[in-house]
């Protein structure tokens, strides 16, 4: 069994390969279907179950890798806990939006347009399809994106300018804890304690620490950007509400 090629490691991921830019396309493709869906097909209660569809299977694919490498005898505590903001966004999903809350999606709004749109462009893989590994990356990642849209259009979960220091802010308290774990662990999630042995974005931020307080505000940079679809969909509601000549 272990050597079903789902199992077996491959080196066959290209950027902007094949793999690659399918991936993305269905994501695109999905995140603008499922809030169509959402909202012109499914009453409240079909609202709430298909986000919680969504919240389980994105969930199930960050621990069913755990669980997999673990079976493999592969699992490397220092290495694949789900503990980079991906991960652990997937992991919690399920227990911090079965009842969808405004609050927690305006945190996760940012985290994940801001942080998991860029391991979309950039993914740090290897493995192709159809190796678990990519499976549960794409699963995630690109599962993050689609749930994020799917809530902020169904449940109209706009966040505000506010939201945006307020993730800012939960993602300090998230960086605090992991850097806890790093130091208990000997580990090195989120890059707290020094750079990825390959190159990478960080390499043009400066050194340890330096490169950490660039990203920081680098984040707060993404943090704006992606709040821009809000900002213009809001002066749009305005513009419809009150016409030009009123």
């Amino acid at each position: 069994m272990k050597d079903w090629s789902f199992f077996v490691f491959n080196k066959d991921f290209e950027l902007f390969g094949d793999q690659h830019l399918i991936v993305m396309i269905i994501m695109v493709i999905l995140s603008i279907l499922f809030p169509i869906i959402g909202k012109k097909r499914l009453n409240s209660a079909q609202q709430l179950t298909f986000s919680r569809i969504l919240a389980v299977t994105i969930s199930f694919w960050a621990l069913i890798y755990v669980v997999i490498l673990l079976w493999l005898g592969k699992f490397n505590y220092q290495t694949d806990l789900p503990l980079d903001l991906c991960n652990i966004t997937a992991v919690l999903l399920p227990f911090l939006m079965w009842k969808p809350s405004y609050r927690v999606h305006e945190v996760l709004y940012f985290w994940v347009l801001a942080g998991t749109v860029q391991a979309i462009i950039t993914p740090h893989l290897f493995n192709g399809f159809p190796n678990f590994i990519f499976i549960k990356y794409w699963f995630v990642h690109a599962g993050l994106v689609v749930y994020a849209i799917y809530i902020t259009i169904v449940f109209d979960y706009k966040p505000t300018l506010r939201s945006i220091w307020r993730a800012f802010l939960a993602l300090q308290a998230f960086v605090f804890v992991v850097l806890i774990i790093n130091l208990l662990l000997g580990s090195n999630y989120v890059y707290l304690l020094h750079k990825p042995p390959i190159a990478s974005a960080l390499d043009y931020l400066g050194p340890w620490p330096w490169y950490i307080l660039v990203a920081e505000f680098v984040a707060v940079v993404f943090f704006f950007i992606v709040y821009l679809p809000i900002l213009f969909t809001k002066k749009r509601s305005i513009t419809t509400v009150i016409p030009n000549d009123y």
